[in-house]
């Protein structure tokens, strides 16, 4: 049982990283040790980002971001700036966006408890539970919504990150949602793997 499941416990504390060792051992062999953008997770998190707008019909869009957990921060392999919170008037490219906004630190944002409870974790309205309206991601984004998933990888059973969507917007997650994450999750997952083989064709070149 974590603390985010034991409602006698403190849910808002960070969860322990259990799976810090085996991850950092995980990530070499999976091209995911350097912390540098990838191609294809900017790509991805472009279009899940465009998917989950239009499935919700969301004026102003979301950030996405496909997340890997690093010893004591998130880095951001995969990220997508909707528009007017770039630096000019439309969304920004992935290209374009400074190295600093790919880090985050451990404790900030809510995927450190999706990859927690390894389930989707959808919260509509963070500002409802004093827990969640008080991270740190909130003033960081401008965050008023969360939809994450975890992201397992299946032959060894550990946790990596997350694949997530951020809004500025109180969102009705509902069913239909949840299932486009699951979805994406797999992708995710399967580019993972894909990863290894074809790293240098994907990875962004430095810049």
């Amino acid at each position: 049982m974590t603390a985010f499941d034991d409602q006698t416990a403190r849910p808002e504390l960070v969860p322990v990283d259990r799976e810090l060792s085996a991850r950092m051992r995980l990530l070499p062999a999976l091209n995911l040790a350097e912390d540098q953008p990838i191609q294809v997770f900017d790509d991805l998190a472009a279009a899940l980002a465009a998917e989950a707008a239009e499935l919700v019909a969301s004026p102003v869009g979301f950030y996405s971001m496909v997340n890997i957990f690093k010893d004591g921060y998130q880095y951001f392999a995969g990220m997508y700036v909707p528009a007017g919170q770039g630096s000019g008037p439309s969304q920004t490219a992935a290209s374009e966006i400074p190295p600093v906004q790919r880090f985050m630190p451990r404790d900030q944002g809510w995927c450190v408890h999706t990859l927690d409870r390894r389930k989707i974790l959808p919260l509509e309205d963070i500002y409802d539970s004093p827990r969640w309206a008080g991270n740190g991601a909130v003033a960081r984004l401008g965050a008023r919504t969360y939809l994450g998933g975890p992201l397992i990888h299946q032959s060894t059973d550990t946790g990596i990150g997350t694949i997530c969507l951020v809004g500025d917007r109180v969102t009705a997650w509902g069913r239909s949602s949840v299932s486009l994450m699951k979805h994406y999750q797999q992708q995710t997952l399967a580019l993972i793997d894909e990863l290894p083989a074809q790293a240098p064709h994907l990875l962004t070149p430095p810049r």
